[in-house]
Order: C-alpha cells, then structure tokens, then sequence
C-alpha cells in the first residue's frame, strides 16, 4: 500500500508557472513588495530562513496575500 507523498519541489514549480502564465503586466520582483521585501523568519526562533525555503515562502505570501515575513509551525503559533 503505497501513499501518495507532497511533492514540494513540484508544488513550487507549479505556483512559479502558474504566476507566469497569469501574466503579470509590467514585470516586477514581487518578493520585494508587501510581506516579500523582508527576509521570512521562524517565529520560535527568530532565525531567517534559508535556500529554497525562502523562495517557497515568498511565493506562499504572494499567493495568499500574507501581510508578515514571520512563520511557524502550527504548534509554535500555538505556544506564543
């Protein structure tokens, strides 16, 4: 019996392509706007994120509209 696993990398190859192919208008880096011009951090520990997690999170919080650069777990959001 095999599980079906969450391909990250796919998932944010998918999100890239899917922004492409919207179109965008006059091209803009949209990391550098809204929750984008600043570094993702781990709420628990304050530390930045690194390598492609802060490619991932920056596509996260453009696709959602997310307002802050600060991420954490379910249970660290819980503990604070």
């Amino acid at each position: 019996m095999s599980k079906d696993r969450f391909d990250i990398h796919q998932h944010l190859t998918d999100r890239i392509v899917a922004a492409i192919e919207a179109g965008a208008g006059q091209w803009q880096m949209p990391w550098h706007r809204g929750s984008g011009a600043r570094h993702p951090v781990n709420i628990a520990s304050g530390n930045r994120y690194r390598g492609v997690n802060v490619l991932a999170l920056w596509v996260e919080a453009q696709v959602n509209s997310y307002g802050s650069h600060v991420w954490g777990t379910y249970r660290q959001w819980a503990e604070k």
